[in-house]
């Protein structure tokens, strides 16, 4: 499912598995729509990129 996901959507992929979906967040349209009596949007952000530590890498911060 995943390698199909990055394919579609021309995601590059570089150094990090597939083990992060995307299909198990909510949309964030969905989440700003629930709150939309409370809070005013000024500006969304779109992502460039993400970085991840690679399999064999040390992280900290990491479960």
């Amino acid at each position: 499912m995943m390698r199909e996901w990055v394919t579609r959507e021309n995601v590059e992929l570089r150094g990090a598995g597939l083990d992060e979906s995307p299909h198990c967040y909510k949309r964030l349209p969905d989440v700003l729509a629930e709150h939309q009596p409370t809070i005013r949007v000024l500006h969304t952000l779109r992502p460039l990129g993400v970085a991840m530590a690679g399999a064999n890498e040390f992280d900290p911060y990491k479960d």
